[in-house]
């Protein structure tokens, strides 16, 4: 029982033997504050499909022939 006991006041012992841990360092000095002299994104309203341009629908072509033209022709 002894064994248990000291096996679990050693490590709090320990741990307040420890120096204590730096604080975190003050940050706020070092925020830029918000400046109007650079320019911003514009907040207006866009119409999401406003540079929609509408295509007809085409058949498919034969892909063949535009396969072999591309090729480098060392699969051949």
């Amino acid at each position: 029982m002894k064994s248990y006991l000291l096996a679990g006041a050693m490590p709090l012992l320990a741990g307040a033997c420890t120096a204590s841990p730096t604080p975190l360092p003050d940050i706020a000095a070092l925020q830029a504050p918000a400046t109007q002299a650079v320019p911003g994104r514009t907040t207006a309203y866009r119409d999401p499909i406003g540079d929609f341009t509408a295509r007809p629908v085409v058949e498919p072509a034969p892909w063949r022939s535009l396969n072999d033209s591309q090729s480098t022709g060392e699969g051949n």
